[in-house]
């Protein structure tokens, strides 16, 4: 059991063998992965040899095809599925929405997002990773009444996402969509407001382990620009290490042992904030993407993710969202019915 201040959870073992891979592309869209450097919530540098490109497909590509990445990879990146002033269009009303908060740069137009400094203006020149707060999710609060939104919930039920979930998912007798969506924003070099190392099961325990989550960049997001990051083949990992937490909260009682929150947990869930040792424990990449407006990405519920610190060189505040979607045919607790 691996256990610190910023990981906890069973160690995987050697009964999950990591599938061999080409190295790929090094270059992709103007962006050598060679020269990034990337930071992970705990603000240690990822190398590159942790680093990969997630690959992605058309929208038009034959469904067989998605399927198949899907099915293989436990991930599947579609290019334009979107309109990409669709999009935009949302991603600028967001930020007139939160503009009265000061988090944009006076003079800027908010489809763009660019942040203004807010809650950092009394940082010296110099600060290191060491003066920020613990925390600066500037947006919660605001994010949070945003959810409800028109604006939003029309654009999480645009028909085009819940026609590939449902093509993804053929087998799938009555697929839904949970009611709430999940809306996250990764202001420029914040520090611990990045997306924690997880998979989506830890959340959805209770339920039939068949969930599928389609992630969603409002907006273009670089591959510095806090964009989520997926462990290469770690479906079987995910599995692995459920079934070890599995084990430690039997003897919890019934709702702890549904609850991601739980003692056996990191708290703050997950199960680690520093992304590069589990890549080196693990022996995985991380694969990364030249996120743009229109993109949406399908994966697993045990597909293992996490995003890192937003260092956007155009100091653009990420934004994007979780949509999710299950059979309602499949056995899982009333209380995801209405979620």
């Amino acid at each position: 059991m691996t256990i610190s201040d910023i990981s906890r959870y069973p160690d995987p073992v050697a009964t999950v063998p990591t599938k061999v891979r080409a190295g790929g592309e090094r270059v992709v869209d103007g962006w050598d992965i060679d020269s990034l450097s990337i930071e992970g919530n705990e603000g240690g540098r990822i190398p590159s040899h942790h680093l990969s490109w997630l690959k992605s497909l058309p929208a038009d590509a034959p469904i067989e095809d998605i399927r198949a990445a899907y099915q293989r990879d436990g991930v599947v990146h579609i290019r334009g599925l979107l309109p990409r002033e669709q999009v935009l269009g949302v991603r600028k009303t967001f930020f007139e929405f939160v503009q009265h908060t000061g988090i944009l740069k006076e003079g800027t137009d908010p489809v763009e997002g660019i942040y203004s400094g807010l809650g950092s203006q009394n940082l010296p020149a110099t600060a290191t990773i060491d003066d920020r707060r613990e925390s600066d999710d500037l947006l919660q609060d605001v994010r949070t009444v945003a959810n409800y939104e028109p604006f939003i919930k029309d654009f999480v039920d645009d028909p085009k996402i819940f026609d590939m979930a449902r093509r993804i998912k053929s087998e799938w007798r009555e697929p839904f969509r949970f009611r709430q969506q999940v809306l996250r924003t990764n202001v420029p070099y914040a520090y611990r407001c990045a997306t924690r190392v997880h998979y989506d099961q830890m959340y959805l325990r209770g339920m039939e382990p068949d969930a599928l989550t389609a992630w969603i960049p409002i907006g273009d997001i670089s591959p510095v620009g806090g964009g989520l990051m997926y462990l290469e083949d770690s479906v079987p990992l995910g599995q692995e290490i459920e079934t070890g937490f599995y084990h430690l909260n039997r003897d919890l009682p019934e709702e702890d042992q549904l609850d991601a929150f739980n003692v056996n947990m990191l708290q703050g869930g997950g199960l680690t904030r520093d992304c590069n040792m589990f890549a080196t424990q693990t022996k995985r990449r991380w694969l990364i993407a030249d996120y743009k407006a229109g993109d949406v990405v399908f994966h697993d519920c045990y597909a293992i993710h996490c995003s890192a610190n937003n260092e956007d060189p155009e100091e653009r505040i990420r934004f994007a969202t979780d949509v999710r979607f299950a059979d309602r045919q499949a056995a899982f607790e009333d209380r995801w019915w209405g979620v």
